[in-house]
């Protein structure tokens, strides 16, 4: 266990350390800001954002995706480039197992990643507290972060993160980006209506509306939600046993 820490330990100061992940979250905080604080002019767009939880589902559902697109771009081949660079020949030449090496790069990239999402929620909420002229209540707030991390930041997440990390390993790494791409560029244009959503659409799906429910589309479609979340987390699960399970992975297997 402790040698998976230092694993995930390293893993996360190389990532928490990379220019671009701090540029692209910086750039989605301030397009969060313009788009959803509840200002005068953008109450008067979205007579919504007066809710602490209207506000957050719309945080995530879009700006939150955009900082899990480019995430997926500086996690994805962090296995694939230590086989390259025969890094990952230096961790087999230590008292490493295979478990502990997967383990720690999961967790070092879901812990940076977790990171970002959180400044970005926290921003968000800030944002709000100073802006907003509604009563909010502190259980609302806390109600608010509960929420939106359980229905969206968690799940997605680890889906990102699993499924970026682990399989450019198993497939090459630009029909990854083509595949995922697609994917997200799918959930870009989703929109909220009153039917089931599809399951693969993981920022705005049926079990992100378990945070907030449009008053014209109140229904909770639970059956698409707990798909949607299977779906997140059955793939992200996948994605590490492929790689388990993957033949000369680790020395002479």
């Amino acid at each position: 266990m402790n040698r998976m820490f230092a694993v995930s330990k390293y893993e996360y100061k190389m990532q928490i350390k990379r220019i671009a992940g701090w540029l692209v979250l910086l750039f989605v905080m301030g397009s969060a800001m313009m788009d959803s604080l509840p200002t005068t002019d953008n109450l008067k767009r979205i007579e919504f954002l007066y809710d602490i939880h209207y506000y957050v589902r719309r945080v995530f559902s879009f700006d939150g995706l955009i900082l899990l697109f480019a995430l997926m771009f500086l996690m994805a081949g962090r296995l694939v480039g230590d086989r390259k660079t025969a890094r990952r020949d230096l961790f087999m030449a230590a008292p490493i197992g295979k478990g502990s090496y997967i383990g720690g790069k999961l967790m070092g990239n879901f812990l940076y990643a977790l990171s970002l999402m959180y400044l970005l929620l926290i921003a968000a909420m800030i944002g709000f507290a100073v802006f907003s002229d509604s009563e909010t209540s502190f259980i609302d707030y806390i109600s608010a972060f509960g929420e939106v991390s359980i229905y969206i930041i968690l799940p997605a997440t680890f889906f990102v993160t699993a499924s970026s990390v682990m399989l450019p390993e198993i497939m090459d790494i630009r029909l990854f980006y083509l595949l995922f791409s697609i994917l997200f560029l799918v959930n870009a244009f989703s929109s909220d209506t009153g039917t089931a959503v599809p399951f693969y659409i993981f920022t705005q799906g049926d079990l992100a509306k378990m945070i907030w429910q449009h008053p014209r589309w109140p229904v909770i479609h639970m059956g698409s939600a707990a798909l949607n979340l299977l779906f997140m987390l059955g793939t992200g699960g996948l994605s590490i046993v492929l790689v388990w399970c993957k033949r000369r992975f680790w020395r002479a297997e």
